[in-house]
């Protein structure tokens, strides 16, 4: 049987409590205990591979393509070794999509892309033989957030 430590706050300084709500709001997957968040993370300080997959659908296919997207990444990619993330961004001003995707590394990325080559993921195929997706990898540089107005 497995249990999950949840302190009571009752029992433990109110620092402990402040570091914990620290560690859950920065979404870095933290683990405490045996409970483990998974978020998208955008930090230059943390050593993944984010992808940028701009797809070109053949004409008039840009909502097929976000479904077919949609549920591939739903029921195969998020279950893939090293999967991360992946956000799927549709233009409204012409017929691209945007995939920001991150793995662990480029081996585990090598292994999604023969899972789909090899028919193992069948509606990212579908997506990448009905458009002309153009990949490539990065690192994060910078991030830039909002500051609070003088």
């Amino acid at each position: 049987m497995k249990t999950t430590f949840i302190p009571n706050p009752k029992k433990v300084s109110s620092r402990f409590m402040f570091l914990l709500g620290i560690m859950f709001v920065s979404g870095l997957g933290q683990i405490v205990g045996q409970v483990k968040t998974h978020k998208a993370i955008v930090d230059s300080e943390i050593d993944i591979l984010t992808v940028v997959n701009v797809i070109t659908p053949n004409k008039g296919q840009q909502q097929d393509i976000v479904e077919n997207l949609q549920k591939g990444l739903t029921d195969t990619m998020r279950y893939q070794d090293g999967f991360i993330s992946a956000s799927i961004h549709k233009s409204l001003d012409s017929d691209h999509i945007i995939v920001y995707a991150q793995w662990r590394d480029q081996e585990s990325l090598q292994n999604a892309v023969k899972l789909i080559e090899s028919g193992g993921a069948p509606n990212m195929l579908y997506v990448f033989s009905n458009s002309t997706p153009e990949y490539h990898p990065y690192d994060v540089v910078s991030v830039n957030l909002a500051a609070n107005r003088k």
